[in-house]
């Protein structure tokens, strides 16, 4: 009888130990709102916001910092730009995996993490290792631009072709079926788009002209 008391006791901690292990979430990272610019009302400096969350702007700039280190914005391992007309969802925010569905508009990402900043789209996934870059979604043409700055590269994988490729040059995709991809000349000061890059103060990233020419 004891035999079988140990042993069903036994059985239970293993089950209760698969369970917690196939159960249990890694640690959310922390996300705040900090800095705007223009007229956005709904987010306040400081804000908190958590897996899940919808951030949309209007006529106006955020910036979001993901997993700042001892409080210090300046620290922060992710920063996150966005754009007029932007939206992105936070869809996963644990160490292990960090993804943010960009639903239209562009934005600009930094990251020092060791995991991955995945910018995810209908088609397509990003994948940006410790660097810079820039994501735009024309959803309505159903195009991305990937635009890697200062000696980073994206890797993009299509899931549904299984195709996967790296590249350190700013590069179109259009998402419609077949997926394709081809280069792009970038102009980081020009058009609508020059006030927010100017904005994010992050052109001294750059160890070259904003113009960014390839054929």
């Amino acid at each position: 009888m004891p035999l079988k008391i140990i042993t069903a006791v036994l059985f239970l901690l293993i089950m209760g130990l698969l369970f917690t292990q196939r159960f249990s979430l890694p640690k959310e990272l922390s996300v705040r709102i900090t800095a705007g610019a223009g007229e956005d009302a709904g987010y306040g400096f400081g804000e908190k916001l958590r897996r899940g969350s919808l951030i949309e702007t209007q006529n106006g700039f955020l910036k979001i910092t993901i997993e700042e280190k001892l409080h210090d914005v300046d620290q922060a391992q992710t920063n996150i730009w966005l754009s007029k007309n932007t939206t992105i969802e936070l869809e996963c925010l644990y160490q292990n995996e960090l993804v943010i569905r960009l639903i239209k508009g562009r934005i600009l990402t930094q990251t020092q993490a060791e995991t991955p900043l995945v910018i995810k789209t209908n088609h397509t996934k990003q994948f940006l290792y410790k660097g810079t870059a820039s994501f735009v979604n024309y959803d309505f043409l159903e195009t991305i631009h990937v635009i890697p700055l200062k000696d980073s590269s994206v890797q993009t994988k299509i899931p549904e072709t299984n195709e996967s490729f790296t590249e350190s040059v700013p590069y179109s995709i259009h998402e419609t079926i077949p997926v394709s991809h081809k280069f792009l000349e970038i102009n980081l000061l020009a058009g609508d788009s020059a006030n927010f890059y100017q904005w994010t103060n992050t052109l001294h990233f750059l160890d070259m002209s904003p113009t960014i020419f390839y054929n």
